[in-house]
C-alpha cells in the first residue's frame, strides 16, 4: 500500500494522473495537488490501447524468434530455456508497453521475478536463489538512493523501471553488474547519439525497457 500511494504521489507530480483517479485520492483524503491530472480515464485506455503497425509484429516476432533459438545454441538445459522464454515474454510485453504508455505493468515484473527465481534455482542452486536476492535488494537501495537524489532537482526513477530491475536482479544473480552494465551503456548511447542528432533533449526521458531487455539477455543467456 505505501509504494502504491508512493507511486501515485509521483504522478501527481508529474501530472500523470487521469481526472477520475485524482478525484477519487481526494476523495479518500490524499491531497494530490491541483495540476495532478492531464487526461480522462477514456483517453488513458485509447492511450494504453495497442494496434502495432504489420512491420512492428515482424520486428517483434523475430526478436522473440531469434531469443528462443538462442537458448539451445548456448547451451542452455530445456527446461532452464522455457523459464528464460516465459522471461522474454514478459519483458517484450514491458517493452511494447513501455513504448507505447511509458509503463512497465506489474504482471511482467512479477513474471520475470517468478520465472527468473526458478532458472537461478535451476542454474545456481540456493546459492543462486541467495545471490539473486542480494542484488535485487542491492538494486532497490541503489533507485532509493538515487530517488532521494533525484527527487530534489524534479526527476526519479519509475516504480515499474524500480520493479523491473528488480527482478531482473533476482533473475540474473552474479551476473546482475554485467547486465545492468550493458543496460545502461546502451541507454547512454543511445541518448548521446539523440542529442547529437537533434532528436533528444538534456531533460528528455526514454523508455527503458528496450534497454533492460539487454540486461536479461547479458544476464542469463550470455553469462548468467
Amino acid at each position: 500500500m505505501g509504494i502504491w500511494l508512493a507511486d501515485c504521489r509521483s504522478q501527481a507530480l508529474k501530472g500523470a494522473l487521469t481526472h477520475e483517479r485524482a478525484e477519487a485520492l481526494r476523495e479518500a483524503g490524499i491531497d494530490v495537488g491541483k495540476g495532478a491530472s492531464t487526461r480522462s480515464e477514456v483517453q488513458q485506455q485509447r492511450r494504453c490501447s495497442f494496434s502495432p503497425r504489420p512491420w512492428q509484429r515482424a520486428v517483434l516476432a523475430a526478436a522473440m524468434a531469434l531469443w528462443f533459438a538462442a537458448q539451445p545454441l548456448f547451451g542452455v538445459p530445456w527446461h532452464q530455456g522455457a523459464l528464460l522464454c516465459v522471461c522474454g515474454v514478459a519483458m517484450a510485453s514491458g517493452v511494447v508497453c513501455d513504448l507505447r504508455a511509458r509503463m512497465i505493468p506489474l504482471e511482467c515484473c512479477a513474471a520475470l521475478l517468478v520465472a527468473g527465481g526458478a532458472y537461478q534455482l535451476l542454474r545456481h542452486g540456493s546459492i543462486g536463489i541467495a545471490e539473486g536476492a542480494v542484488a535485487a535488494a542491492a538494486v532497490l537501495a541503489v533507485c532509493w538512493t538515487a530517488n532521494r537524489i533525484a527527487r530534489k532537482s524534479g526527476g526519479s526513477v519509475g516504480f515499474g523501471d524500480i520493479r523491473c530491475m528488480t527482478a531482473l536482479a533476482f533473475a540474473c544473480g552474479p551476473a546482475t553488474l554485467l547486465g545492468a552494465a550493458a543496460c545502461y551503456v546502451s541507454a547512454c548511447t543511445f541518448s548521446i547519439v539523440g542529442m547529437l542528432m537533434h532528436r533528444l533533449g538534456r531533460r528528455d526521458g526514454i523508455p527503458m525497457a528496450p534497454f533492460l531487455s539487454i540486461w536479461l539477455a547479458v544476464g542469463t543467456t550470455v553469462l548468467g
